[in-house]
């Protein structure tokens, strides 16, 4: 797996792209191979062809045997470390925020904000589709016929649909027509406008829920099945990836971060860190300098 381009500073993996197209695909092949804990904004997708694999996100591990699919979400931190283990795994990386030329994907950042395994066993339709757009990914890759970079790109969407879509398919719209759906998860997209807009101040679940056109009930179930958190670990979450640019490009104090990313407490912000990303933000902070 060549990572001669890629620089890591801190915890950040900086160049991950050597071409103009923002989409990234390697093999590796390595029977030891260790690349410490970092992040970076693109998605990352691993899929182990060949042996088990284990990536460790957030301070989690995640086994991934053969065939199986694990999404990380950009600015997850993880680290890869195998001994003695030989096998074939792809690493396929992919900025979601350049490829979104009709600004269409911001509605599905919420969907697309938690690191996620998909193996045969627990979902296997999904994992089938997704396996085919994985496998076009890589033989478009490999031929780089004419006008492959489109080709790329449609994937990646096809991708990021099943992905999507997969989560609705889990919500139970209890007593909700098919046909207000839709204007169900237009509501729910109002909902997850409002925490991105107002992140920074003390919001509550009632506000939320009443930016939303939802009871509190009926928001918190929808809202928990949809992100697999509850409000407030989601909106945690959202705050602390927001700190994390600011602690890797700003020149700001910890109080500072803490206070522009939503937290009245240095306390709360230095546990909810830790919870999060493992590390304290003055030992984040430490790495990066």
């Amino acid at each position: 797996m060549k990572r001669e381009q890629a620089v890591l500073d801190g915890l950040e993996e900086k160049n991950i792209f050597t071409e103009n197209y923002p989409f990234r695909l390697l093999l590796n092949t390595w029977e030891n191979f260790d690349w410490p804990m970092h992040w970076h904004h693109a998605v990352e997708l691993v899929y182990p062809i060949d042996n088990s694999y284990t990536a460790t996100v957030n301070n989690h591990d995640y086994t991934l045997h053969e065939r199986d699919i694990l999404f990380i979400a950009g600015g997850d931190i993880h680290g890869f470390k195998t001994t003695n283990n030989k096998g074939n795994r792809f690493f396929i990386q992919f900025d979601i925020s350049t490829l979104d030329v009709f600004g269409q994907i911001q509605n599905l950042t919420p969907l697309l904000s938690s690191t996620r395994l998909i193996s045969r066993q627990h979902e296997p339709e999904l994992h089938n589709h997704l396996e085919k757009q994985i496998l076009e990914l890589i033989r478009e890759y490999d031929q780089k016929s004419l006008a492959y970079t489109l080709s790329l790109n449609a994937r990646v969407f096809d991708i990021l649909v099943l992905l999507a879509r997969s989560i609705l398919d889990n919500v139970d719209f209890r007593d909700i027509s098919s046909n207000k759906k839709f204007f169900t998860l237009e509501k729910l997209n109002r909902a997850f406008q409002f925490i991105e807009e107002n992140y920074q101040r003390n919001i509550s679940l009632k506000e939320v829920s009443c930016a939303a056109g939802f009871s509190e009930y009926h928001f918190s179930r929808i809202f928990k099945e949809l992100t697999g958190h509850n409000f407030l670990s989601y909106l945690n979450e959202r705050r602390i990836k927001k700190a994390i640019k600011l602690l890797t490009g700003h020149d700001l104090s910890i109080i500072e971060i803490a206070h522009h990313s939503g937290f009245n407490s240095i306390a709360t912000f230095n546990r909810t860190f830790k919870k999060v990303k493992g590390c304290t933000p003055v030992e984040y902070k430490r790495i990066q300098s």
